[in-house]
């Protein structure tokens, strides 16, 4: 399983959401300094954790599951193995309306 840097992430879906750092504060019930510390944070406690998932509406426990992450892979695979058919397909078409 991938190391997982929790504050980053939460880091990172809060920008994706467009909220500010006073605002998340305010959502959670800490201050903005803590919100700061919880970025730098490689742990957290599960149930800060639970809150911040049902402010940000986003599973961050997703990330420890390893059945989540194979299925990311398996996903991932999929994708490119259809962008590949798409590709194929695409030439047989071309080949076929050159005859």
């Amino acid at each position: 399983m991938q190391e997982i840097n929790i504050g980053e992430l939460i880091k990172t879906v809060l920008a994706n959401k467009g909220i500010t750092v006073t605002e998340f504060a305010k959502r959670i019930n800490k201050s903005r300094e803590n919100i700061y510390s919880i970025f730098s944070r490689k742990s957290i406690d599960t149930d800060l954790l639970a809150k911040i998932s049902e402010v940000l509406e986003y599973d961050f426990f997703r990330h420890y599951s390893t059945t989540y992450q194979e299925m990311e892979e398996k996903i991932q695979h999929l994708e490119d193995q259809n962008d590949l058919l798409k590709e194929y397909a695409a030439l047989l078409k071309q080949n076929k309306s050159k005859e």
